[in-house]
């Protein structure tokens, strides 16, 4: 079973699917970003994010600048601020791990239904599942020291499809 369907499952059990209702959203929050985005089945917008999704494409514009990848099922690539993506996904057990380059930054996360680690360009992740089953809290680094309290929220129009989150999460976790 795909990982991101597990996600789906171990996160989302009694969710309503994308297509049930019209808008989820994105959320993350740190002590230096507050993030909440609208995810529809045409993309994600916030003042931040003007994003279109097609079943195998992620475009538009991410924190003012452009990005154009294609989304497939073992690899993210394309386009953002202006330097290369190249992310190769791999599953173990209900494990999705991305590694390669995301806008030119070295990118190294995994997801699973319990945790987020890794980094996501000059940011590390250490989130662990929280008791609502949607989101995650933990901290992060970005250079300036540990931030805590971290907590991102992933709709299951996002956290069903691999490439999809990885892509996502590489853009909102870079921040």
């Amino acid at each position: 079973m795909k990982t991101s369907h597990l996600l789906l499952l171990g996160l989302l059990t009694g969710a309503p699917a994308l297509a049930d209702t019209p808008t989820q959203y994105l959320d993350l929050r740190t002590p230096a970003v507050a993030l909440t985005a609208r995810v529809t089945k045409e993309g994600l917008s916030s003042p931040e994010l003007q994003l279109g999704l097609t079943e195998n494409a992620l475009r538009g514009r991410a924190f003012g600048q452009p990005i154009d990848v294609t989304l497939k099922e073992d690899h993210v690539g394309g386009i953002y601020r202006g330097g290369p993506v190249n992310l190769k996904l791999t599953e173990e057990g209900d494990t999705l791990q991305a590694k390669g380059s995301f806008g030119g930054q070295i990118t190294n996360f995994k997801v699973s239904p319990e945790s987020i680690t890794g980094t996501v360009g000059r940011c590390s992740y250490q989130l662990k599942a929280a008791a609502e089953k949607d989101r995650y809290q933990g901290t992060r680094s970005c250079g300036f020291g540990i931030e805590n309290p971290v907590n991102l929220s992933i709709p299951p129009a996002i956290a069903a499809d691999d490439a999809r989150l990885v892509a996502t999460l590489s853009i909102v976790l870079a921040q």
